[in-house]
This record gives C-alpha cells, sequence and structure tokens, in this order.
C-alpha cells in the first residue's frame, strides 16, 4: 500500500482527520442600538444558521452599522457587510413592490401577521420582477402599528382638532396622507422627534410605535394617543445579503440559509415586535398616556385622502410590472385581518 492509499484508508476509517471543512463568515449589519429588541432574535437566527450548517456559516454583526439606514444597501450592495436590513421607504422609487403592505389602513396591530403577510405577498406578486440589484433578499419583517398622538393636554377627537395642530409626520404613506388633508405637518425622520416634541415645535405626531414612543424618549411628551381598527400605517424592512456572498454558498447553505428566513424569520421578528409594543404601551399608560376611538369624521377624512396615496403606488406598480396593485391590496388586507390575532 502506498503511502498516498495508506493516509485515504485511515481518513476513511476515522483514524486520522480529513481537512477542514471550509467555513464563511458572513457580517450582517444592524443599524439600530445593541439595546433594541432585534438584535436577540437575528442573533438567534445566526445560530441556528450556525447549527443548520454544522458551523461552516456563520453570522456576524459589526459593532456599530458601516452606514446611515438609508445607505444600507448600496453598503451591502459593494460588500462593505455581506448582509443587512432596511426601511422600505428607502427603496420605494427603486422598488415599489417593497411598500406593499405599507399601504394604509392594513395593519390590525399583529406584527407577526404583517410581518408574513409582507415576505409572502412580495413573494407572490414581485420577487419575479423586481430587481434590486446586487442583493438577495431572503425575509421582511414589519414593525409595529403607529398611533396618532397629542402632546397637550387636549386629546385629538375631530378632524377640526386634527386641523388646528403642528403635526410631526413620518415621511411617505403618513406625510402623503396629511398633505392630502391640507395639514400642517413636518416631516422629518423618526430620530428628530424627540426634539421637535420637547421644544414644542409640533404639538401632535403619528409615525411611531408604542415601542419607539418610548426608546426614542418621546414619552414624556406624549399625553394621548388615537386608537384605529387598522393603522394608518406601519413601518415595513426588507433582509438581504450581497449578491455575491449569496451566490459563492453552497447549495445546501443556501437552502439552509432560506429554511430559516423567509416567513420563519419573519414570524420570529413580527412576534418580537409584539411583545415590544404591549410592554411599551403599559409603560405609556403607567404615565397616564391615554388612548381613545378615532372619531369617525376624522377617519373620513384619512381614509379619503389615504385613497390617493393607494391609487397613486397602484398606478406606479401596473406601469412598472403590469399588476393590479388595488387588488393585491384589497387581498392583503383581507388576509391580515383574517390572520390577526388582535
Amino acid at each position: 500500500m502506498t503511502r498516498k492509499t495508506m493516509a485515504a484508508a485511515l481518513v476513511a476509517a476515522g483514524i486520522v482527520a480529513g481537512p477542514a471543512a471550509a467555513k464563511t463568515e458572513l457580517t450582517f449589519n444592524i443599524f439600530v442600538p445593541p439595546t433594541h429588541f432585534v438584535w436577540p432574535v437575528f442573533e438567534a437566527w445566526a445560530d441556528d444558521v450556525s447549527a443548520a450548517t454544522d458551523g461552516e456559516v456563520t453570522i456576524s454583526f459589526p459593532p456599530q452599522s458601516v452606514a446611515p439606514p438609508p445607505g444600507v444597501v448600496d453598503a451591502v450592495r459593494n460588500g462593505v457587510a455581506d448582509g443587512g436590513f432596511i426601511f422600505n421607504g428607502f427603496l420605494a422609487q427603486s422598488a415599489p413592490g417593497t411598500m406593499v403592505t405599507q399601504m394604509p389602513f392594513i395593519d390590525r396591530g399583529d406584527s407577526r401577521a404583517m410581518s408574513v403577510a409582507f415576505w409572502e405577498t412580495y413573494q407572490d406578486n414581485f420577487a419575479d420582477v423586481e430587481d434590486i440589484r446586487g442583493v438577495e433578499l431572503v425575509s421582511g419583517f414589519h414593525l409595529g402599528p403607529t398611533f396618532l398622538c397629542s402632546t397637550t393636554d387636549n386629546p385629538i377627537t375631530t378632524l377640526d382638532d386634527l386641523q388646528s395642530r403642528r403635526v410631526w409626520a413620518l415621511p411617505g404613506t403618513i406625510a402623503d396622507t396629511f398633505v392630502g388633508m391640507d395639514l400642517a405637518i413636518t416631516a422629518s425622520p423618526a430620530v428628530q422627534l424627540q426634539e421637535l416634541t420637547s421644544r414644542n415645535t409640533v404639538d401632535a405626531h403619528h409615525g411611531v410605535t408604542m415601542e419607539t414612543i418610548v426608546a426614542f424618549g418621546v414619552a414624556p411628551y406624549t399625553k394621548s394617543c388615537v386608537e384605529m381598527d387598522s393603522s394608518l400605517l406601519s413601518a415595513s424592512f426588507s433582509v438581504f445579503f450581497n449578491q455575491r456572498a449569496w451566490d459563492r454558498l453552497s447549495d445546501a447553505h443556501r437552502a439552509a440559509i432560506t429554511d430559516l428566513s423567509g416567513s420563519a424569520l419573519a414570524a420570529r421578528i413580527g412576534a418580537a415586535t409584539d411583545a415590544a409594543d404591549d410592554a411599551a404601551r403599559a409603560q405609556l399608560e403607567e404615565m397616564g398616556v391615554t388612548f381613545s376611538p378615532v372619531d369617525d369624521g376624522l377617519l373620513t377624512a384619512m381614509q379619503a385622502a389615504a385613497g390617493d396615496v393607494t391609487q397613486a403606488w397602484s398606478d406606479t406598480v401596473q406601469a412598472a410590472y403590469g399588476v393590479d396593485g388595488l387588488a393585491i391590496i384589497e387581498a392583503t388586507r383581507a388576509r391580515v385581518a383574517a390572520d390577526s390575532a388582535n
């Protein structure tokens, strides 16, 4: 027996270890602080990926974001990180299909249902026709429903009340709806809301979740909020990897990550969102924040203005992809209503 064949026999018998399997480390960018509730979910997902690939694929997280939130896709596309997630509002122009569940009055207060509905609706209607250059989408998720809130002792109970306010609105669906209602608004990123409310620059806000009101330091300036059966908006996010990094993985490793991502990861993050929002709402109620049902006249005015937002999006995806946007939205509303626990 030659030296070469003897070595091969020893390896086959398990007496001598063969060469170690090549390991791949994928860096995954998270732009929110480590105290944010999504961190443990992504860390658990990374642990599961490692286990499913026998440690041959690991996912690590840079200690700080490699790019500002609007630039995460560009950073991943350019290889600064191998993966990440982005608010779909930043993709609205280049990938309008990602906005499907950010259309008005879909969210029924169940972020798990919303997250799964976003991912599966996008896959069914847009994944084959919409190209986000340089990245591979693997999942998506929603944060919780947003609330219309007053920063004064007087709650917002009617359309007249809202029309008398200086309102902060999240850019996109909410700001566009309020512009259609001829409201005086300040539209800016949510990170600016604490400064605007603390300085009395605005006296109402709409566009942040219960958890964000607490986490962003807006709670001390929030006195009351309006309840709606369906929220005007909840924010959705896409999860992705650099296309080159994804393509370098073996078929088996891609399949393992796909199984743990998609609807499964969407459901995990959605459930964590629901828990975080429930805890934040309890904290706000302990602080004296009150919640009251929306006035019928105010809701009707919001729905009328929101209809223009919905139609504009539908026209966009019809022109770009030849799909019936209004039909997709109605089907998604029905699905979310059926699947939501609230």
